[in-house]
């Protein structure tokens, strides 16, 4: 396997069998449609070539814990798939003359039942949600993470900790507000299928490394950063509103995933 990265994440399609779907809930199950099942999961990386739990040598930063906000899936899945059963709200793109039941091209829309928020740290290993499509052979699958604010949270947030130069550990979160994020992955068999069927589970494993977030901020603008009452270092659009600019572009920069299989 191949796998060509942007620096929001690394991203790891694993293929599992049978008992992957055997202790699903249905909390953890996205409407969707078919008997192919596709899961997601998301943890937080500390540094790229480090362990989890591990402090990155930039900054003295230590990111501990966050989440996404979810509020839909946006699929475009591209091989040979059984048409039965398409969710009716879907675009189907049919280049097939030899007018039998398998499909090509189908767009459709997955709705979760209600916002789903997406927890990450660097310890949980349990998968977060499983999404249904049809049973098939795949050259291509793509899908659109749409975030969300909700309940007077963010769509992202992200704690952790600053080291400064006096050695205090100083506590951080950073926030943001809006729907203009996106994270998208792009599954591509260049060679061989990807499978997908009762048997056949492919795993899309998310490490976020949050340190390439902050890769473009100083010591220095961190040491200067202002702190509310309570010793925090906020960084929201309305507070230290330079340092959240520069990870904010970083993040809409670099939030899409390619995976290519050889």
């Amino acid at each position: 396997m191949m796998l060509r990265q942007k620096l929001t994440a690394t991203a790891t399609l694993l293929m599992l069998g049978v008992g992957f779907t055997s202790c699903t809930t249905d909390e953890d199950m996205v409407p969707g449609t078919g008997d192919g099942t596709i899961g997601m999961l998301f943890k937080l990386q500390n540094d790229a070539g480090s362990s989890a739990s591990s402090r990155t040598s930039a900054h003295g930063l230590n990111f501990v814990d966050g989440f996404i906000q979810i509020q839909e899936l946006e699929m475009e899945l591209e091989g040979d798939f059984n048409r039965e059963g398409l969710n009716p709200a879907g675009s189907f793109d049919d280049d097939d003359d030899d007018g039998d039941e398998e499909g090509s091209e189908w767009e459709y829309e997955v709705e979760f039942d209600e916002v789903k928020k997406v927890t990450f740290d660097q310890f949980d290993t349990d998968t977060d949600f499983f999404i249904q499509i049809p049973e098939g052979s795949y050259e291509e699958i793509e899908m659109e993470i749409d975030l969300i604010d909700f309940g007077n949270e963010p769509s992202i947030q992200l704690n952790g900790t600053y080291s400064n130069d006096s050695g205090e550990e100083v506590p951080f979160r950073y926030e943001y507000y809006g729907d203009e994020i996106d994270f998208e992955v792009e599954i591509e068999a260049d060679d061989a299928r990807i499978v997908v069927d009762r048997v056949n589970n492919p795993l899309i494993l998310f490490e976020l490394v949050p340190s390439r977030w902050f890769s473009g901020i100083s010591d220095i603008e961190l040491e200067n950063a202002d702190l509310d009452d309570d010793g925090l270092m906020l960084i929201n659009q309305d507070n230290n509103q330079s340092l959240y600019q520069k990870i904010t572009n970083r993040i809409e920069v670099d939030a899409e995933i390619e995976i290519d299989i050889d």
